[in-house]
């Protein structure tokens, strides 16, 4: 079994609702992301200059099947749960 406790940022984004899209598409395709940001962001909905940012991390084991669903929600083709071609 690999181990997964090693966390990567797989891309960066302006606040949590772009970020619980992604962090949906991502688990609904069987990866552990997760995400990690500023406070203020959540409370006040601020993405100025940084503030409000939310990373997106996922075991650095899962990164490139990570990057792939990414890419395809990138071309309008977001596959959630699609087990073709793994």
């Amino acid at each position: 079994m690999e181990d997964d406790s090693a966390e990567i940022e797989l891309i960066r984004v302006p606040g949590g609702i772009t970020a619980e899209v992604i962090l949906a598409a991502l688990r609904g395709n069987g990866i552990d992301a997760r995400a990690r940001g500023e406070i203020i962001g959540k409370v006040y909905g601020l993405t100025l200059d940084g503030l409000g940012e939310m990373s997106i991390l996922v075991p650095e084991s899962q990164l490139e099947r990570a990057r792939e669903i990414l890419e395809a929600g990138n071309g309008g083709a977001l596959l959630v749960g699609d087990d073709e071609g793994r």
